[in-house]
């Protein structure tokens, strides 16, 4: 079975499938007037088990026996000539500097909410506090931007710079933030239907994220890097249903298009069988020295 084609192909496939089974549950499912979820749905059911059948076949499709990857980040993710893969991780970079400069013209209007809010006695800490994590997140998809541009050339051109990585770390740290800034906002509402598709997509793209750097500090799971990257790209495309902000829309599209990139990288190199030693260095001096020492037929 070719693992590299079938996986991405059956997360993204599947993903836009669970989308239009959440748009069917937004507008079936939620009352018109309150909000409130209607309990039994159809629909609710539908992309529970839809969503619970994919999960199950990427865990039992992803098991099994894996490579060492004695060589780390570089062996893993080696893409070396792949045009499809470095454009994908070029556009998803891109994506990221889109969300990030879309995200800080909004920081005023969001601060002025804040305040508003604050004034009215309705929002919990200072106006500050609610929009920093949002300010933090900015900075790292700005930053990331140059990171996955940097990780992209460097498996594209196979320049064996992916040990102990931080541009390799930046990304997973943003996910972090991420994860706050997104739970600052839900943290009031009563309704977890109504965020529970987000926080699953956010939740499992920073752990394919982090997996993924952990092949850069001598901790290849091949497993989990590829199982959490597949539901990362799953979920996100489930959650596009639910109406983000623009920015936080790209942070998604960032998430489809890099983890796909990876994985399919990585699924294709674990299918490679492990590349052989070579040779230990006292070993070569000692062949060279031998053949230095076998006596001529002048001396004879």
């Amino acid at each position: 079975m070719r693992k590299e084609i079938v996986l991405p192909s059956l997360a993204v496939g599947g993903g836009i499938v669970g989308l239009f089974l959440r748009r069917w549950e937004l507008a079936t499912a939620f009352e018109a007037d309150t909000g409130l979820v209607t309990p039994n749905m159809p629909s609710t059911w539908a992309l529970i088990l839809w969503s619970a059948v994919l999960a199950v076949v990427f865990i039992l499709l992803c098991r099994g026996k894996h490579r060492p990857f004695a060589g780390g980040y570089d062996a893993a993710f080696a893409a070396k000539g792949n045009t499809v893969y470095v454009t994908a991780m070029v556009l998803s970079a891109f994506l990221l500097l889109a969300s990030a400069v879309l995200n800080y013209m909004g920081i005023p209007a969001a601060y002025q909410e804040a305040v508003a809010a604050a004034r009215a006695g309705n929002a919990q800490g200072t106006p500050l506090f609610n929009v920093l994590p949002r300010a933090i997140l900015g900075l790292l998809s700005a930053i990331s931007f140059f990171c996955v541009l940097s990780t992209g050339k460097n498996n594209y051109r196979s320049e064996g710079k992916g040990k102990f990585s931080f541009p390799l770390l930046a990304p997973a740290y943003m996910g972090c933030i991420w994860l706050i800034a997104a739970y600052q906002v839900r943290a009031g509402d009563p309704v977890r239907q109504d965020y529970i598709y987000e926080l699953f997509a956010i939740i499992a793209s920073l752990l394919g994220l982090y997996f993924t750097a952990g092949f850069s500090f001598e901790r290849a799971k091949v497993f989990r890097s590829a199982l959490f990257s597949l539901l990362g790209v799953y979920f996100s495309l489930v959650t596009l249903a639910d109406g983000h902000e623009l920015y936080v829309v790209l942070l998604y599209g960032f998430c489809i298009l890099n983890l796909t990139a990876n994985v399919t990288a990585l699924l294709a190199n674990d299918a490679r069988p492990e590349s052989k030693a070579r040779r230990s260095r006292p070993e070569e001096e000692l062949s060279t020295e031998d053949s230095e020492t076998e006596v001529s037929p002048d001396e004879q």
